[in-house]
């Protein structure tokens, strides 16, 4: 399972990389500056239910197919569009996307007001885990 401490810590060093401005740094978050629109990057454990292919959890409780699922990372605007052209509304809101895209993670976009705007598919074949 994805490690959300050294998930963000790696997109804020990609982001000061790519020249963006980190506004804050922390365990728990990523603050990047987009203007009146700043953009939180922060990350969503999964929930996993118990051990898949066949393993009995009693048993063997860490063991069987699909149990090191990942979280994923969600990327938040202060704004509250509700609309994910609301969120990614800069080249540097689109940047930061893309940037994001390069984990495996499944992306969650969501704004000040809605939890969940959208979710974008992770990809195997990318650094860390996919979803």
């Amino acid at each position: 399972m994805g490690n959300s401490v050294q998930i963000l810590a790696k997109a804020a060093r990609n982001a000061k990389a790519l020249g963006l401005t980190v506004n804050s740094q922390s365990n728990s978050a990523v603050v990047i500056e987009n203007g009146s629109n700043d953009l939180t990057i922060s990350y969503q454990n999964a929930s996993i239910q118990s051990p898949m292919g066949g393993v009995d959890g009693n048993i063997s409780p860490f063991l069987g197919i699909g149990i090191a699922d990942p979280g994923k990372i969600v990327l938040t605007g202060a704004n509250s569009a509700g609309t994910v052209g609301g969120v990614v509304d800069s080249a540097v809101a689109a940047q930061v996307l893309q940037m994001l895209s390069g984990f495996a993670n499944n992306i969650i976009i969501a704004d000040s007001g809605h939890a969940s705007i959208a979710e974008l598919q992770g990809s195997p074949d990318v650094q860390n885990l996919g979803q």
